[in-house]
């Protein structure tokens, strides 16, 4: 078995890689070669913590694994992250366990590949400035996948957090040209493209602050009790989400208009597998606003876990450990 830890994703995988091959597993998805559940959540109440189990298996690519993620808010108070997550990739044709890989940067990765394969088909050509609204630990992968499919040259960004909105634009100015915001409505107003990263349980921005022609990726609120976007937002844009199925069971964003009567379900465009296969269109005008709704999809995780630890064979890279004796 190989073990893949954080500096080895990093070092081995670039975005554009990364969204190559998210690109694949979108289009065997929605070819019906995938085994796909919603992820599975076991609640943990006496510490007010869950795990989350995230399986794949994509029969076309011959690719199958399973992310175990734990979050327990109340771990900084302990000194220990709120998050742990680990990825098991398997052989699917034996069982056999061939990798396992450090889950947090390979999460932060394929979110990251998600929003850049969108915006690859929803954002002008020309777009040149980014705003980002929650700079926490996904936001850099954003920004880097962002990068990869336009060529962005300034970055706008706003934080709750001053300290975390310091740190966050002095890892980006090596990259593009970066201003903190005094609040989210600057930033809104500059962007072309904007990406908001929060765990909020209300909308950060007001929609009327958009400009026409904005692209949207909406990654944070991943329950049906939070939501970034405000109704504004969601009835000036054409929404496309990264499933139907994971959306219409998690996304706050969207099940929050729905549950009041403003928004139908019938008026979600399609999802990124649509656009990937080419039975929908991206961007069809310079001036509407696209809007891009993800709450994680199992099948990221497959598809790069497997890249990585392709490349990795190939380069040499990782720690092998046989975790038991193979008897010929």
């Amino acid at each position: 078995m190989l073990i893949l830890n954080k500096k080895d994703l990093e070092e081995l995988l670039t975005m554009k890689e990364v969204i190559e091959a998210l690109e694949k597993g979108f289009r065997e998805v929605k070819e019906g070669r995938s085994v796909v559940p919603v992820r599975f959540r076991l609640e943990i109440k006496e510490w007010e913590g869950e795990f989350l189990f995230m399986p794949a298996y994509l029969s076309g690519l011959k690719q199958g694994g399973t992310k175990m993620v734990s979050v327990f808010p109340k771990n900084p108070s302990i000194g220990k992250p709120t998050i742990y997550a680990t990825y098991l990739l398997n052989d699917p044709s034996s069982g056999e366990l061939l990798a396992l890989l450090e889950g947090a940067t390979l999460t932060g990765l394929r979110t990251g590949g998600a929003s850049g394969l969108a915006t690859r088909y929803l954002a002008r050509e020309d777009a040149k400035t980014l705003g980002v609204i929650g700079t926490g630990y996904q936001a850099f992968f954003q920004v880097r996948a962002i990068q990869a499919v336009r060529s962005i040259e300034e970055v706008w960004a706003y934080d709750i957090d001053p300290e975390r909105l310091k740190e966050f634009c002095k890892k980006v100015s090596p990259f593009a040209k970066t201003h903190p915001a005094s609040n989210p409505s600057e930033v809104v107003r500059q962007s072309d493209i904007l990406i908001t990263s929060t765990t909020s349980s209300h909308p950060v921005f007001s929609g009327r602050d958009l400009k026409p022609g904005t692209h949207l990726n909406a990654i944070g609120a991943f329950r049906p009790n939070m939501r970034e976007t405000d109704d504004e937002t969601i009835l000036r844009s054409k929404i496309i989400v990264d499933t139907f199925e994971g959306c219409l069971r998690e996304a706050g964003d969207l099940l929050i208009p729905m549950a009041e009567g403003k928004l139908r379900r019938e008026s979600i465009y399609g999802d990124l597998g649509d656009l990937v296969t080419g039975k929908k269109r991206g961007r069809e005008s310079r001036e509407e606003i696209t809007l891009f709704k993800s709450v994680g999809f199992a099948m990221e995780d497959v598809v790069v876990a497997h890249y990585a630890y392709e490349k990795a064979i190939r380069e040499g890279r990782g720690q092998r450990i046989e975790m038991m004796e193979v008897k010929q």
